[in-house]
């Protein structure tokens, strides 16, 4: 607790940021200290691979699969080192924060590309990869950097042995050539592959190629649904509502009730109250959306239904 009153404080200190957003190499950033213990310090992260880390080692989430995933991305902070993932979930479990916050530890010098290819046929997928003759594509940009995948189990199978080729030899065109990777001109493209589907369950299914699996996933992380997190939405929720009126332009934050307490008259000033009836309001949902509908709803609520300085269910139940 001692570490989360640090964290407040200096939150306080900012309560609006104003600064331009930061370049790929932050300064770095400390959180706060876990129930477990010592939180290593984040070296070099993007801001935004920054918040989500911490809002991840703030929650000390019970879920077997955060716990996990907690604990992949400490060991990563010591030991970092280039390689590939896999991130499953559900849509708005926050598979893309993470996503960037890994590419953050293990690659931070180098490009973070997006490859979303929804929707496209396999040849306009295969362009959008490997290029069209007269511009480079995705693999090209990302070389000596990441990937992103979007929803990797949609990839069709050109696109896929494309991929494959990318992985090995950091080129989209040329075979596997040791000689080049020996001497430095294939500049190896690390790979974070993103889906709502189990990739597994599709390779079984003949849909995703075995091979390319099993070279993607060197690291597997699976973000659960939030409403197998009850508790993890009250952290949640003083997560997102403070980076929500921080982005309304408002000096305030956002507190549990307990934390209020803590507060001095001065600080109570500029906080805003969790009731713990708001929070288990919050808990009676299914949040089908997950991160991304809690998001809306505390945005409704904050900004439209709160009543003064509390957030209480009345404004939860009509912001739903």
């Amino acid at each position: 607790m001692s570490g989360q009153r640090r964290h407040k404080k200096g939150a306080r200190d900012k309560k609006v940021s104003r600064a331009p957003t930061l370049a790929l190499r932050a300064s770095t950033t400390s959180l706060p200290l876990d129930a477990r213990g010592a939180t290593p310090p984040l070296r070099t992260l993007h801001q935004a691979a920054a918040r989500w880390i911490g809002a991840l080692i703030r929650m000390t989430s019970p879920h077997p699969a955060m716990t996990a995933a907690l604990d992949v991305v400490g060991r990563l902070q010591e030991r970092p080192y280039r390689t590939n993932f896999v991130v499953l979930g559900e849509p708005g479990t926050g598979k893309a924060g993470l996503a960037r916050a890994l590419h953050q530890l293990v690659c931070p010098d180098g490009p973070l590309v997006r490859f979303n290819v929804v929707g496209f046929s396999d040849d306009d997928a295969l362009k959008v990869l490997a290029g069209d003759g007269k511009r480079g594509g995705a693999a090209a940009a990302a070389a000596g950097g990441t990937l992103l995948i979007g929803e990797t189990a949609g990839l069709g199978p050109r696109t896929q042995a494309a991929l494959i080729r990318v992985l090995k030899t950091g080129s989209v065109d040329s075979e596997d050539d040791e000689p080049a990777r020996q001497s430095g001109r294939a500049r190896r493209v690390c790979a974070i592959a993103m889906s709502d589907h189990d990739l597994w369950a599709e390779v079984r299914a003949g849909r995703f190629r075995h091979d390319l699996y099993w070279r993607l996933a060197r690291i597997v992380l699976k973000l659960p649904p939030l409403r197998e997190r009850k508790q993890d939405i009250a952290p949640a929720a003083i997560w997102m509502g403070n980076r929500i009126l921080r982005d309304a332009g408002l000096s305030y934050e956002l507190v549990t009730s307990d934390d209020l307490t803590r507060l001095s008259a001065a600080e109570q000033v500029n906080a805003i109250e969790l009731k713990r009836d708001a929070i288990a309001a919050l808990e009676e949902q299914e949040w089908q959306g997950n991160l991304r509908e809690l998001e809306t709803v505390l945005e409704r609520a904050l900004l439209l239904y709160r009543d003064g300085n509390a957030l209480d269910a009345r404004a939860v139940r009509a912001a739903r």
